[in-house]
């Protein structure tokens, strides 16, 4: 290899290449202000209010959370130590379709251990919505589980049959086990609640989410909920200082919205006989965030960006061959696909670095516009650039537009017509997003999977949901770039196949 074969000298010359063609570099620049300019527009239209929900519910965190459920309770100070068998558990029967609003809806599968039937033992800081609890649970879909204030979920056995909960405070402490025969006990975890007093709230509780049926398609999206009741029997309850049980309907479960129709529209309540209860409860308890995400919003002009970065992708690449430079390229360093690949690091590594400060400055200048228009707490909470999940939609999001911008210059190079190359690229990005957004149900799911569209799940910083308009937002952000990048390396395979056959 001679020194001027060599691949840093190779890598230099393609960015003397790049950055000597003052329209690319323009149409660079461009990229980063198409993406704040269009993102910084999209939320100055963006509203909600969705805070003037008098039913929302903080954890102490501050993060909206669901909590309602029917607590069978007595108020004991100090340490303690609860016990109790779970006899049985009958969760509810959901139908799969409804119609609700006119429209036909299907039932949402939520895979959430904090959703779905649960029964358990409780220690709580009063009955207040949100208020700091721990609690270990037998549950209908996801076995033994402790929770704690709303977020911190420890995994116990995979049992859904009859089971013993031992719930023990120490201080601030609280310890949950379980026993398949109340003598051999197994450690569940521990966990400190943010606001336990010294005196709290303990017994036996159950909880049943609302069955959430949506429809989407068409460009629209809509979701309804409704109220769900399980059941469960409590016998061998051994409580360290036991008083009187007063049984109690915590919240006010969703699809009842008015307080007054708990009792007399499908709330809780229970029974004793001697040590043994049966308790029926409805509601959630754990986070209930809505599925708008506030990082997505403010990276709308995302879209706008990747199609300057598409334009300069292709034009790197059928530039050479428009001026018949090409041969003068290939003379110099006749091996291809070293060419090929410094084509790709320089124009990727390019378009990752603009990409990156066009999605960092909207966010940042889009956020304040969102927040005044109603996108606050207790909803949304206020997202730094320092949270992990914004931090990897930032940089995720970035990615996507560097490979696309790459996808676009292979393309180039395989089809070295440049409208032609463009508008192809331009079509696979923007028609599975407008076949997902008009598709009903869950079916653009796949659709996202398997095309460059996909990518646009990297804007979201919350998990995946199938209850909005926008298709990307049914597929996580790492599947997302995953499918991208799949097709960038696709593309440049294809690519240096045809420099191997031709140089025309």
């Amino acid at each position: 290899m001679t020194a001027g074969e060599s691949f840093p000298r190779l890598l230099l010359a393609e960015w003397t290449k790049l950055r000597s063609v003052s329209r690319w570099v323009v149409t660079l620049l461009a990229a980063t202000v198409l993406t704040i300019g269009l993102s910084v527009l999209a939320a100055s239209g963006n509203r909600t209010d969705v805070n003037q929900n008098t039913d929302l519910v903080s954890a102490p965190d501050g993060e909206p959370v669901s909590d309602s459920f029917y607590f069978v309770h007595q108020p004991v100070s100090g340490d303690l130590t609860l016990t109790v068998r779970v006899a049985s558990l009958i969760p509810p029967q959901e139908r799969s379709q409804v119609r609700m609003g006119g429209e036909q809806m299907t039932l949402l599968r939520n895979p959430d251990p904090f959703a779905g039937a649960a029964a358990g033992i409780m220690i709580k800081d009063g009955t207040r919505p949100g208020s700091s609890y721990s609690a270990v649970m037998l549950t209908g879909a996801h076995g033994v589980r402790m929770h704690t204030d709303f977020t911190d979920d420890r995994k116990g056995s995979a049992s859904r049959g009859t089971r013993w909960l031992r719930l023990v405070r120490a201080g601030n402490t609280i310890t949950g086990y379980e026993s398949a025969d109340g003598a051999t006990w197994q450690r569940i975890g521990a966990a400190t609640p943010a606001n336990l007093p010294a005196t709290a709230e303990v017994g036996l509780y159950v909880s049943s989410a609302p069955s959430i049926y949506v429809s989407r398609g068409g460009g629209t999206s809509s979701a309804g909920g409704r109220p769900t009741r399980a059941t469960a029997t409590f016998d061998s309850v051994v409580l360290t200082s036991a008083a009187q049980f007063r049984g109690e309907q915590v919240g006010v479960p969703a699809g009842l919205e008015k307080p007054e129709k708990v009792d007399s529209e499908g709330g809780g309540e229970y029974s004793a006989s001697g040590n043994a209860f049966a308790v029926t409860g409805t509601g959630m308890v754990g986070p209930n965030p809505p599925d708008d995400d506030l990082v997505e919003g403010a990276l709308i002009g995302v879209i706008a960006g990747i199609m300057a970065l598409i334009g300069v992708g292709v034009l790197f690449a059928t530039a050479e061959y428009r001026r018949a430079m090409i041969r003068t390229t290939f003379a110099a360093t006749p091996r291809r696909g070293r060419v090929l690949a410094a084509k790709a690091i320089v124009l990727g590594l390019s378009a990752y670095v603009v990409s990156l400060v066009g999605v960092v400055a909207a966010f940042v200048l889009a956020l304040p516009t969102l927040r005044s228009h109603g996108f606050t707490e207790p909803a949304f909470p206020a997202p730094s650039l320092t949270d992990g999940p914004v931090l990897r939609a930032l940089l995720l999001t970035a990615g996507f537009m560097a490979l696309v911008a790459v996808f676009g210059m292979s393309v180039g190079m395989l089809l070295r017509r440049s409208a032609i190359a463009i508008t192809l690229t331009i079509v696979l990005v923007l028609m599975p997003v407008i076949l997902g957004t008009v598709l009903p149900g869950t079916s653009p799911r796949w659709l996202m999977y398997t095309t460059l569209a996909g990518g646009l799940a990297t804007e979201r910083a919350k998990p995946p949901t199938i209850t909005l308009a926008e298709p990307w937002a049914m597929i996580g952000p790492w599947a997302g770039i995953g499918v991208v990048a799949a097709y960038a390396a696709l593309a440049l395979g294809l690519a240096w196949w045809r420099l191997r056959r031709t140089d025309t």
